[in-house]
């Protein structure tokens, strides 16, 4: 599997480091929101329904396993809201949390897809794609995993099988 090169060991991120991601992100849920809503007021509510489902599911599923439980982590409202609501496993991270970590982001596109297709929406499509591919390259390649210090995470550059 092709890993990110390591830049950094960070044990937490501050709100300066995860500026970008929260932009991109709240960029993601505000286009995705107004998209649902081309849809219809019932397609909006589900968005939103879903999008609140998709931080139970990544809390449960991930961040509950995570080295930043209860820190600022790289993905906004995450490692530092989960505490909240779910107490750390104690488990190690696992391909199983990442796969939880997907279907949450599944979860959140899943509406805002479907009317772009639906609607035949393309250049909605392709702005919304390309926040969605440039908020996972700044996770994936800058911010995030190339500064994690979660090892068991299949994406982590010192990922210990």
């Amino acid at each position: 599997m092709f890993r990110v090169k390591r830049k950094a060991h960070r044990t937490e991120f501050s709100s300066r480091d995860t500026t970008g991601a929260a932009f991109l992100l709240a960029s993601l849920f505000l286009m995705g929101l107004y998209l649902s809503w081309k849809g219809g007021p019932y397609h909006a509510a589900l968005y939103i329904l879903l999008w609140v489902l998709s931080y139970i599911v990544i809390y449960a599923g991930t961040c509950r396993h995570c080295a930043y439980y209860g820190k600022n982590c790289p993905v906004p409202l995450e490692g530092q809201c989960v505490h909240y609501f779910f107490k750390s496993s104690g488990k190690p991270f696992t391909f199983m949390a990442l796969f939880w970590a997907s279907v949450s982001y599944l979860l959140r596109v899943i509406v805002p897809a479907y009317i772009l297709v639906v609607h035949a929406m393309v250049f909605f499509g392709a702005v919304y794609l390309g926040i969605f591919i440039l908020y996972w390259f700044l996770h994936l390649r800058i911010t995030g995993c190339s500064k994690c210090v979660n090892t068991g995470c299949p994406l982590n550059p010192d990922y210990n099988k």
